[in-house]
């Protein structure tokens, strides 16, 4: 049973427009851990390597906002209550997010000596983004809806276009060596605005749908939800400023630059593990770990970056990233993924069905045992990266790599499990004027 109520499911766009997106990116997550195999513990001790910063926009643009865009394109028209529009230029945007992280990983990350590599890469991402942009900012600037959800893809929306702005002048930058700012004030507001304000609001908005409609858990309070979305904007802003204007002599106000966000990270952790412990179903499944070991993951995420200022090391900031990026962003949005998946294709494929045919359960459209696994994987692959980090382990950062090579498999098999289910077929009904061709003509009217 799930629990649809205020959710216009009628307004979904056709199932293949979602699920290029997902479908692409256990690509990116085994050709992250392909680079993690060949370059070891290089890219975890040397964030600002070309190939460091290559692998990392791999992670960030072809595997999670892979997944941002296809889960937004489906769940704007849901929860929203309005379409997206334009939906033919939607695969245009796919191929061209595919193109622009490929020829980024190629042209920066491992250097290929192509003249149009790099510009090849920042003209189809910026086409990408911006045209995404666009589509669902229609949607949204015209959404009906005021719910904590649409509220914060709006603000995530925001950060992405100042995101992307900063991630093109870098590119740029790259190329033609112009940029006369402070690298590292605009590098700090660069990750605040994408990790911060894309994914950490985005998956806050989402997670207040998705978990009551999949695991049957109370509402996430509205007053709270906005208290939270209030912080990380007051976050979003402030911290650029003291980047930019006091941090260089001032650098104790991060501090209180970041207690928003902070409060804000704190309240939804709260909140949301209620939520999860008030959930009907009892049944733990390997999603629902998904989304504990996330958390687990949020909270050490957190400690680092309390540590971030006070030590020099790079080991802390890195620890972050791990944490943050894979332990929290990437398990949640793993866990989600495995329930939209084979909710989209018992909604297009069968709910129409229902009542006349048997038709498969939900569940029945997910391997289990094989999510299981990629749990496991996945755990693993974290724990060996954060234990790479402080260590001389090489073997570990390259077993890490293994390990995500073997996660893109088995959540592309995920996909095709789900995929694989088809309809049954309807019995045809006789052509209406069949009953009638035997019967005999009727008996003439006497005058």
């Amino acid at each position: 049973m799930l629990a649809t109520a205020g959710l216009r499911i009628d307004q979904a766009p056709p199932m293949h427009l979602p699920f290029r997106f997902f479908a692409t990116a256990p690509f990116f997550t085994s050709l992250i851990g392909c680079a993690l195999l060949w370059f070891g513990r290089e890219l975890l001790i040397t964030p600002l390597l070309p190939v460091s910063i290559g692998v990392a926009h791999l992670a960030i643009l072809g595997w999670l906002l892979m997944i941002v865009m296809g889960a937004m394109f489906q769940m704007i028209p849901v929860v929203a209550g309005i379409p997206v529009p334009w939906l033919a230029a939607i695969p245009w945007i796919h191929g061209l997010l595919t193109l622009g992280a490929t020829g980024m990983f190629l042209g920066v990350g491992l250097e290929w000596r192509i003249a149009w590599m790099v510009p090849v890469a920042q003209v189809a991402l910026l086409v990408a983004v911006v045209g995404f942009l666009v589509l669902v900012s229609m949607a949204l600037v015209k959404a009906p809806a005021r719910h904590p959800t649409v509220n914060a893809m709006r603000i995530a929306m925001v950060a992405l276009a100042g995101t992307m702005l900063l991630g093109v002048t870098f590119l740029w930058e790259y190329t033609y060596g112009f940029l006369d700012l402070d690298r590292h004030a605009m590098v700090g507001i660069h990750l605040t605005w994408g990790l911060l304000g894309v994914m950490g609001v985005l998956i806050m908005g989402v997670s207040w749908q998705v978990l009551p409609m999949f695991y049957m858990t109370p509402e996430f309070s509205t007053p709270l939800a906005n208290r939270i979305l209030v912080g990380m904007v007051v976050l979003l802003i402030l911290m650029p400023v003291v980047l930019l204007l006091v941090l260089p002599d001032r650098p104790w106000l991060i501090y209180p630059a970041a207690v928003p966000g902070v409060a804000a990270a704190w309240w939804y952790g709260v909140g949301t593990w209620r939520m999860l412990a008030g959930s009907k179903r009892k049944v733990v499944d390997a999603t629902m770990l998904h989304w504990r070991f996330g958390f687990l993951c949020l909270a050490l995420a957190l400690v680092m970056l309390a540590l971030w200022p006070l030590l020099p090391d790079d080991q802390w900031r890195l620890l972050f990233g791990i944490f943050y990026l894979f332990g929290w962003i990437a398990s949640v949005m793993t866990g989600m993924l495995h329930k939209i998946v084979p909710f989209l294709v018992w909604f297009h494929r069968f709910s129409p069905l229902a009542g006349l045919r048997e038709i498969p359960m939900m569940d029945d459209l997910s391997p289990e045992r094989a999510v299981q696994v990629q749990w496991y994987l996945h755990v693993g692959s974290v724990f060996l990266l954060a234990v790479a980090v402080p260590t001389e382990w090489d073997w570990a950062a390259r077993l890490a790599g293994a390990a995500m090579v073997a996660t893109g498999g088995v959540s592309a098999y995920a996909l095709w499990f789900a995929l694989r289910n088809k309809p049954p077929a309807m019995p045809e009904m006789p052509d209406f004027a069949s009953f009638f061709k035997d019967l005999p003509p009727p008996p003439a009217l006497e005058g």
